[in-house]
């Protein structure tokens, strides 16, 4: 007489299946033997990955460091160090959002705030002649716009995930427009433009969304 090594039951010596749980009885002796020889995942030291990056972060602090001696001592009034080091920053700050779990509405959010402060400081420490907050700026709002926009076309069950910054990448849209007003920039087209689209991308989440982003505007900003 055979036992079912799942539920106990004895079963003759011609049986093939357990008349209970229906399972063969070459299925135990597989599960017999698996008890004695159990299946561990191999997890992956993150050791060499944090050293490496630690070597990294002395290196970009190493290279900072010199810049800043130089630019004391030669006695440049210009903080023209900051020209390496600001992108040195983001290129950390990039490798960290990416490799962050947030999802991918908050990566390019961030990302293009950081650029955008990033082409800021550069434009501020070679004469500042505008061109960041005149163009580039507010084209990168568009961009990051249109990513969002992307997302929630291609993953609308994430709706509730990703309207948040969406919502915040419009306003964003209309900050080239303030620019020109306060006097930051001195050119309007490309502000003009970017605030347009941010119009245009809220005339058409009421249009096709207009319940859900009703709901979330009232919900976020408690209107």
């Amino acid at each position: 007489m055979n036992r079912c090594e799942q539920c106990g039951v004895l079963l003759e010596d011609e049986a093939i299946k357990c008349p209970l749980c229906h399972r063969g009885t070459g299925e135990h002796k597989d599960s017999a033997v698996n008890k004695f020889y159990p299946v561990y995942e191999i997890i992956e030291s993150g050791e060499d990955k944090s050293v490496a990056k630690k070597v990294l972060m002395f290196v970009f602090l190493t290279v900072i460091s010199i810049c800043l001696l130089i630019n004391l001592l030669t006695g440049i009034s210009t903080p023209w160090f900051l020209l390496i080091a600001c992108p040195l920053f983001f290129i950390v700050a990039s490798i960290t959002i990416i490799k962050s779990g947030t999802h991918a509405g908050a990566k390019i959010f961030f990302q293009i705030l950081a650029l955008s402060g990033l082409l800021l400081i550069i434009d501020l420490l070679s004469g500042y002649y505008r061109w960041s907050v005149n163009i580039v700026i507010p084209f990168l709002f568009i961009i990051g716009t249109f990513m969002i926009t992307i997302i929630l076309i291609k993953r609308k069950i994430y709706w509730n995930e990703y309207i948040g910054y969406i919502i915040a990448m419009m306003f964003l849209g209309l900050l080239p427009v303030l620019f020109y007003v306060t006097g930051i920039s001195d050119q309007i087209w490309a502000g003009a433009v970017s605030a347009l689209y941010s119009l245009l991308t809220a005339a058409g989440m009421l249009l096709f969304n207009t319940k859900k982003f009703k709901n979330e505007i009232t919900r976020r900003f408690h209107i």
